[in-house]
C-alpha cells in the first residue's frame, strides 16, 4: 500500500503514519515530477483548505496516474468543507477515469489563524478521539471495505471552487515583521519552495498554498496573520518531528 500526503503542521503525516504502508510526500513527488502510482491499495491523505484541498494538491491530481485495484481519499478538518473537499477531489479522479473506492474524514486541530484559537482547538479536540476515528479507517481500508462519505452540506461544489478560496486569501494574507533569526525553518517546511529569507527578513514568492506552515513554525512569532483570532498562539502536531515535515516539504534538498 502506497499513501500520498500533503502535510503543513503534521495532522496529515500523522494519519499517513496511522494507516501504515508506504508514505510518500505529494510536494517531493511534484518535485521529483513523478506521477505514476502503482499498487494493490493507494491513498491520498489532505487537509481541507477552504472546503477544497490545498492547491498544490489539486494541481498534483490533475496530473497524477494512479494504477490500483483499490483506491481511498482522506482528509482531516477542523471544523466544515470535508464532504466538499472529498466531492470535488473524486470529482477530478472520476473524469479522468479513476474511480475512488473510499472516502472518509477525520476531525482534527483545526490550525487556521484567522479564525481558530490554537489553545481552545487543543482543548476541544481529543486525541484518543482522533485515534479512535483514524483506526475504524484503517480497518476499512484493510477489509477494503466500499463507501463513500456523504454528508448534510451548505452550498454547491462550483460556488466552493470558484469564489471560496479566492475570497479568503484576498482577506487574509502573512505578515513578515522585524525580529527573524534566519533559521530558514520557513523556507523548509514551505510545500512550494515560495519562501526566500533575504537580508534577514522572509520574502514572499506567488505561489502560496496559504497552509500557514511557515507560520505555525516560525520560533519567533516574525509571521504572522492578519486579524488573527489568538496571536500568542501555534500549533505543530506534537506526535509529529519538524525533522519529518522539513523532509516532506523541503524542496531545496
Amino acid at each position: 500500500m502506497k499513501i500520498l500526503y500533503y502535510t503543513s503542521t503534521g495532522n496529515n503525516l500523522f494519519i499517513a503514519k496511522q494507516l501504515g504502508g508506504e508514505l510518500l510526500s505529494i510536494p517531493q513527488l511534484v518535485k521529483d515530477n513523478i506521477y505514476e502510482i502503482k499498487d494493490d491499495s493507494v491513498g491520498i491523505v489532505f487537509p481541507v483548505f477552504f472546503a477544497t484541498s490545498p492547491k498544490t494538491l489539486r494541481e498534483f491530481v490533475e496530473k497524477v496516474n494512479i494504477h490500483a485495484d483499490y483506491i481511498f481519499l482522506i482528509c482531516s478538518y477542523g471544523s466544515d468543507g470535508d464532504y466538499h473537499a472529498l466531492k470535488i477531489m473524486k470529482k477530478t479522479f472520476n473524469k479522468r477515469g479513476i474511480n475512488i473506492n473510499y472516502t472518509n474524514s477525520v476531525l482534527m486541530v483545526d490550525n487556521f489563524l484567522p479564525v481558530f484559537d490554537m489553545a481552545h482547538e487543543m482543548e476541544i479536540k481529543n486525541d484518543s478521539d482522533i485515534e479512535k476515528q483514524i483506526e475504524i479507517i484503517k480497518n476499512d481500508i484493510i477489509s477494503k471495505k466500499d463507501f463513500i462519505y456523504s454528508k448534510k452540506h451548505f452550498t454547491n461544489v462550483p460556488f466552493i471552487e470558484k469564489i471560496l478560496e479566492s475570497t479568503m486569501t484576498s482577506k487574509y494574507h502573512i505578515i513578515a515583521d522585524d525580529g527573524c533569526s534566519s533559521c530558514r525553518i520557513c523556507t523548509k517546511v514551505c510545500p512550494r519552495g515560495n519562501i526566500e529569507v533575504i537580508d534577514g527578513k522572509p520574502h514572499f514568492g506567488e505561489a502560496c498554498d496559504f497552509c500557514l506552515s511557515c507560520v505555525h513554525h516560525c520560533k519567533t512569532h516574525t509571521l504572522s496573520i492578519n486579524d488573527e483570532a489568538n496571536p500568542n498562539e501555534r500549533y505543530i502536531n506534537p506526535n509529529v518531528k519538524l525533522s519529518e515535515i522539513i523532509k516532506s516539504n523541503n524542496l531545496y534538498q
